[in-house]
């Protein structure tokens, strides 16, 4: 019986090859038109991502800490809230140490707030949610966004930290506004900080993460990207255009930031060969 991998790589493949070729109109439409099925089909998939992260100022009592990590939830017209539940049910069963959100709850009208900072509100874990804003946030109704989720009982970080007690030791939590709108300000993120301890910063936009060296941040944990959404690749399987800081795990000096592809999509309600990601993090002690 042909896998689901396979058929995904199969469906793939023919893609890459049409795109460069020749292809009579009715047959490439009838290629197209297949592949679109699969690219809405492959939006409302999950994909969990384990990510190990070894990081030199962990106190050694938190060696193991799990984080799960999601972003760019985009509820709306394109992001359905059965998407979104069947994704918290599945980060809340695998049981982490915290939870933390970065950006873009919503997309287009300020109806679709309430019903995603509730169902965010329902991610239970020991050191709670913490969460920061994204562009389309902004875009929709930023101070909604923030009221709403305090509800909810999650910790909205706008350019603020504090320091996370965890009974095995501590470090600096912080959160900045986004870069888009040119709100983040992460000086005052990092207020009251000690120069020592380790530091996880939230921050929509990975873009932040030159300057996240600069200010001595080890972990800083972004979306924006969604991976691309739809990715190509040429005959030899390479992305093409494909960015430095699309998606995953990348260190400069002493500093890392994780990149997730997010849960929803805007634009169109597609995904190709990029699919929706929770993340579970394990933070490790050098």
């Amino acid at each position: 019986m042909q896998t689901l991998f396979t058929r995904r790589r199969t469906l793939a493949d023919r893609f890459n090859r049409i795109a460069a070729s020749e292809t009579p109109l009715r047959k490439l439409a009838g290629d197209i038109s297949k592949i679109a099925k699969y690219a809405i089909d492959e939006a409302n998939s999950l994909s969990l991502e384990r990510v190990e992260v070894r990081l030199e100022r962990l106190p050694k009592k938190l060696d193991g800490f799990r984080i799960i990590h999601l972003s760019d939830i985009h509820h709306s017209p394109f992001t359905s809230f059965d998407h979104i539940a069947r994704t918290v049910k599945i980060a809340n069963r695998l049981k982490p140490d915290m939870f933390v959100l970065t950006g873009d709850y919503v997309s287009h009208e300020t109806s679709y707030i309430k019903p995603v900072a509730d169902l965010m509100g329902s991610l239970k874990a020991e050191f709670g949610t913490h969460a920061c804003l994204g562009n389309h946030d902004h875009w929709t109704d930023p101070d909604m966004v923030t009221r709403a989720f305090h509800e909810a009982g999650i910790n909205m970080l706008v350019n603020e930290g504090l320091r996370l007690e965890t009974g095995g030791g501590s470090f600096w939590i912080a959160g900045v506004d986004d870069h888009m709108v040119g709100k983040t300000d992460l000086p005052s993120a990092l207020r009251g900080s000690y120069p020592d301890e380790m530091k996880l910063l939230l921050a929509h936009n990975p873009i932040i993460f030159r300057k996240a060296v600069r200010y001595g941040i080890d972990l800083t944990l972004s979306g924006h990207t969604h991976g691309g959404q739809v990715r190509v690749r040429d005959k030899n399987r390479r992305l093409i255009r494909r960015r430095k800081l699309s998606n995953g795990l990348h260190r400069r000096r002493d500093s890392q930031i994780y990149i997730t592809r997010g849960i929803g999509t805007v634009v169109l309600p597609v995904r190709y060969q990029c699919p929706p990601e929770i993340t579970m993090l394990e933070l490790r002690s050098e």
